[in-house]
């Protein structure tokens, strides 16, 4: 198994857990505040991914420093692509392609 493998293998279920909280966390929005509500939720989103992430990778044996910072890079790629719909209705598996991409920039063997 990868240092790549090993840290994503627990990143699925944190990842509905960090969609979920991010959903609960932004609450109701009209519609004059869509840009708030949606900056808002992007926010909240990296912050919850983030620490999801990071939490379910903690025992891949990979440095804590090495998994934040794939983390962080998931978390901001993820908002950099994709509309609060898409994030809203992402699955897991819709995010490893983009895990991968940074695991590779910090240099893990993907």
């Amino acid at each position: 198994m990868t240092e790549y493998e090993a840290m994503t293998n627990r990143t699925g279920a944190a990842f509905g857990l960090a969609l979920l909280a991010s959903l609960t966390a932004c609450g109701d929005a009209g519609s004059t505040m869509q840009k708030g509500f949606e900056d808002g939720f992007k926010a909240q989103f990296v912050d919850n991914f983030t620490r999801s992430c990071q939490s379910s990778a903690g025992d891949s044996g990979l440095a804590a420093e090495k998994i934040a910072e794939v983390c962080k890079c998931a978390a901001e790629t993820l908002i950099e692509k994709h509309e609060v719909g898409e994030l809203t209705s992402m699955k897991p598996d819709d995010a490893m392609p983009v895990m991968k991409e940074c695991a590779a920039k910090s240099g893990l063997s993907v």
